[in-house]
This record gives structure tokens, sequence and C-alpha cells, in this order.
């Protein structure tokens, strides 16, 4: 991997502007010593040298700081597999993600919780597939919002460290080498140094095996953040979250001007660390105070209650790749990988696509291609292809003209709505509402039927929207 590393001591401009007013009043000083008592050469000197000293130790104090260690060019970037089922389409995707990513994280188990008692639901691994990886492959434990209390050595940190152990044996027996195991917990931000006792106890169980935890950017501002971040190999920082109150406004689960806060602040620790970036899209369940109850992903399906009212979170490809090619160019010198949560597979219904994620990857925005599709003769079917990257759509119409013939019977599917005029139909949006078409994918919009057979030509094409 090439790359660059940066390391200079900067000054302002206000900073580099006094030390000219400095110099020059400094310099002046000089030049106006008595003429009846002109100093010797080395007095000149000796002036001169102390005049520069003062101007030099001025301009620090005024404005002189160190920038933070950068990094540019190509940055490793992993996937995290997070199905607990392996079924076909899940093997498919690993198999994809070992030839287009560094490497894999892969979910163990979880642990849940019935009050204090725990549980485990252990993903079912297909480990031949895993085996035959070329790339690095870790494993991660999930543990479930715990409350506390918190200890190194009782039954519930025994309970932790025994799964976490007997995942390392499971690897082992089939003949896997693990590069890295991730303790993903999180905790309570006041509860930090509870937690570090965890920390402390699932590394020494998976020793020597690297170590490392994920953390949210709530964690930062806290004094016990460096010490517990201190006792692992690293960390991953999450930059996207779902709100766990309902904010006017927010549709996003990555706020690309927070997340450059963040991982400015996490670089200067100096401590080896990973962005988590998002893929997906979710709903989220809020109750009448606007409190989060619940979030419904692709194989997490709710049935809210009475008087819930749900919001859709998404991720923008276009500002996530903006961040990712800012973090190509520049980026604090311990950040040592983006890993992406989730790696695309085909059975999802609210995760990327992999020419999105490819694009979003290098750092460029997902080209928008759209192509319809016609099929039959007399009436014809309008379909629409999305023949690009981008996974979503804005404003999306789709022309239909035709000669030789009359249209006596038309309709729009639901979600379209559509309007003909003389030799010509436009099929739009309902609402001018957006559309969610993965790379690949194809949808119906309508269809058209004439008193004789005719010669159409359809076009599908996108316009802007405002931006809601």
């Amino acid at each position: 991997m090439t790359g660059h590393v940066l390391n200079s001591s900067v000054v302002s401009c206000a900073a580099a502007g006094r030390e000219r007013d400095l110099k020059i009043l400094l310099y002046h000083d000089v030049h106006t010593l008595p003429l009846d008592d002109p100093p010797s050469g080395v007095e000149r000197l000796a002036h001169i040298f102390l005049s520069s000293l003062i101007a030099a130790g001025l301009v620090c104090l005024f404005g002189c700081h160190p920038s933070m260690t950068t990094a540019s060019g190509p940055l490793p970037q992993r996937g995290y597999l997070w199905q607990r089922a392996w079924n076909p389409a899940v093997l498919a995707a690993a198999q994809e993600a070992d030839k287009r990513m560094d490497g894999m994280v892969i979910i163990g188990a979880e642990i849940l919780w019935n009050g204090s008692t725990p549980a485990t639901n252990r993903a079912n691994i297909d480990w031949p597939t895993l085996k035959k990886a070329q790339k690095p492959i870790a494993l991660a434990l999930r543990v479930a919002p715990y409350p506390g209390p918190f200890s190194e050595d009782d039954s519930t940190a025994n309970y932790i460290t025994g799964v976490a152990k007997s995942l390392m044996t499971d690897a082992k027996a089939h003949g896997l080498t693990i590069s890295e195991f991730q303790l993903d917990f999180d905790c309570a931000q006041k509860k930090l140094s509870g937690y570090s006792l965890w920390v402390k106890a699932v590394r020494a169980a998976v020793l020597p095996t690297r170590f490392v935890i994920t953390t949210l950017p709530a964690w930062l501002n806290e004094p016990e953040f460096s010490p517990l971040v201190r006792l692992a190999d690293g960390f991953v920082l999450q930059v996207h979250s779902v709100p766990v109150s309902s904010q006017p406004g927010q549709s996003f689960l990555l706020d690309i001007g927070l997340a450059r806060k963040w991982i400015q602040k996490a670089g200067s620790l100096e401590i080896p660390f990973s962005v988590s970036l998002p893929t997906y899209r979710c709903l989220a369940g809020y109750d009448g105070s606007g409190k989060l109850v619940g979030v419904e992903m692709d194989g997490v399906d709710l049935a809210w209650p009475p008087g819930t009212r749900t919001l859709e979170f998404s991720t923008d490809a276009d500002d996530t790749a903006a961040l990712v090619n800012e973090l190509l160019s520049s980026r604090p010198r311990e950040l040592k990988e983006l890993i992406w949560y989730r790696i695309p597979v085909t059975t999802d219904q609210r995760n990327w696509r992999w020419p999105t994620l490819t694009a979003v990857m290098a750092g460029r925005k997902p080209t928008h291609k759209l192509q319809a599709v016609q099929r039959g003769d007399n009436p014809i079917d309008i379909s629409v292809k999305n023949t690009g990257e981008a996974d979503k759509q804005v404003g999306v119409r789709v022309t239909v003209t035709w000669t030789g013939a009359s249209i006596v019977a038309f309709d729009a599917l639901p979600g379209w709505t559509v309007v003909t005029n003389d030799e010509r139909a436009v099929f739009t949006r309902t609402d001018g509402s957006q559309m969610e078409l993965p790379p690949g994918n194809e949808r119906s919009v309508g269809w058209l039927r004439f008193d004789r057979l005719a010669h159409s030509v359809s076009v599908a094409e996108e316009f802007s929207l405002p931006r809601r």
C-alpha cells in the first residue's frame, strides 16, 4: 500500500502577520541606534540574534502550534458480514467480498439478556468457505446492552469470555487463523470504567490474537475513553447511528460534518483506529414522546406498538463518497482502515449492492443511468431498469412515443402516474417521490394498448428534485 505521511509545524496567517510586524519593528530598532555610539559587529549580531529569538518566542506564544500528523493514499477497506444464518446468498456475499475487499469481519455470536441472565445466539458459520478466503478473517462478538454491574471475574464476565474462547476454538478446529477479534458492546457512556473490566478479561481470553473494540462518538469526550481504548490493540469508531429520539429534518444515518469532527478527535489520541461507515437504511419507530422503541432492518421485522411513529433513515451514497475521497487525500495518521457495515447480500432489501459500494469505496459518486424496457407488441408493458451504480434515483420519468396507431387504453402501476397527449405517454413517480431501485434491478411502471400495432420508443431519465 502506498501513501504519504506529513508532519509539520504550521503558523496561522494571523501569527505569520505578527511575526512579520515583530521582525520589522526589531529590525528598525537595530538600525536606529544613536550614530554617535555605533555598536560593534559582535554587539550588532548579538542584538539581531536576541531580537530573532524574541520574535520567534512571541510568534509561538500567539499562534504557533504543531498540526496533526496526517497521511494520504489508499486505505485498506474491510466489510462486516453480520448475518447469522449462512444461506446461499450469504455464502456468495462472502466469496464476493473476498475478491473486492481487504478482509471481512464475521459475527460469530451475540449475547442477549433476560434480566441479568445471558444467552447466546450463535451464527452457523460456513467455516470451509472462510478457510478458502484469500483475505484476513476477523471474528466479532456482539453483546446486547447491559446496565451493569461490571466485573473482571464474576459469572457474567466469565460467561462472555467463555463465548469468546469458544469462537476462537471453533475457528482453530476448522483450520482457520483469525486475524482479529472484535468486541462489540454499546456501553452507556458514563459506565466506560466498568466496561474496561470486561475489555481486560476478553483480551486475556483471546490472546495472542489482535483485539479490537467498537466505540461510539458519544464516548470520545469521556475521560475514561482514552484509558479504555488503550487496553485494546485498536478501536473501531462507528460514525453512523439511529437517533435515540426523533429529530425533525434528520433522515440520514451518517452526518458528514459530525463524522469529520469525530474522526479528527479520535486521531488526536494517537492510537490506531478504524472508522465504520454505513451502507444500509432502516426504519426506526418512536413513541408519542419521541423516544426510540425499535429499529427494523434486513432480517429484523418488528411489530410496532400502537401509536408508534416510523421514520426511515438511509445512507447518502454521494455524501459518503465525498467523505471517503477526503480521507484518501488527507486523514489522521492513526486512521488505519475503513470498515463497511454491511457487506452486500442479494437478499437484502435495505442495503447497497456491490456497484454502489464499489464506487463509494473509491471515493467516487455512483453513476446514475436508467434504461426503459418494452415488452410485448400490443399491449406493451413498460419497465425501467437501473443500469448505473446508484441505489436511489431522484425524479424519474419514462416517456413513450409512437406512430401509426391510436391509444385506446393505458394504466400506471401503484406508485406511478401516467399522462397521455397525442402520440406520447409520460410515466412519473406519484407526487414526484424518489425511487429506490438497486443497480441491475428492473421495475414495471405501467402499460399501453393501441388500436393496432404501433412503432413505439421508450426513454427513461432522471430529473432533479428539491432535497428534503
